[in-house]
């Protein structure tokens, strides 16, 4: 069973956390195997200061910048993976997409639960087939 753990710990307040936490576990459901499900572990999804991202962002994947949403997939029995997302920079770049702040969060929700679930935009033809799920997932 696909159980996602909310935390906000920035200092800019995230709407609606339950229906966010809702939203991670239905794309999860929908992309990776029932029999997966069975045995993954909780989701941690936390909204969080840029710096906190950067800092992760660094230690993790040798990049000195902030990002919008990082994911790690353990696998583990008891953690299947972290969501992080950056909630000052989704505000910030919200409308560069035409999102108001509670949709650019639920578009990088839903990005980042498609990393767990095995997704990758690493080349075009990867980057086309995540946004189509994305897409899908968003109801666009």
């Amino acid at each position: 069973m696909v159980k996602v753990e909310c935390a906000d710990i920035g200092t800019l307040p995230v709407p609606k956390l339950a229906d966010l936490a809702r939203l991670a576990e239905k794309v999860l459901r929908a992309e990776l195997p029932k029999p997966r499900q069975k045995e993954m572990g909780r989701i941690n999804l936390v909204f969080c200061e840029n710096a906190f991202v950067r800092d992760l962002n660094k230690r993790f994947r040798k990049l000195d910048k902030v990002t919008d949403v990082l994911s790690f997939n353990y696998d583990d029995e008891d953690v299947f993976g972290e969501i992080y997302i950056a909630t000052v920079k989704a505000q910030q770049q919200a409308p560069r997409w035409k999102n108001s702040f509670y949709d650019e969060l639920k578009r990088l929700v839903v990005h980042g639960a498609l990393h767990l679930a095995g997704y990758d935009h690493g080349n075009g033809k990867d980057r086309k087939a995540m946004r189509a799920r994305e897409d899908l997932h968003l109801g666009l």
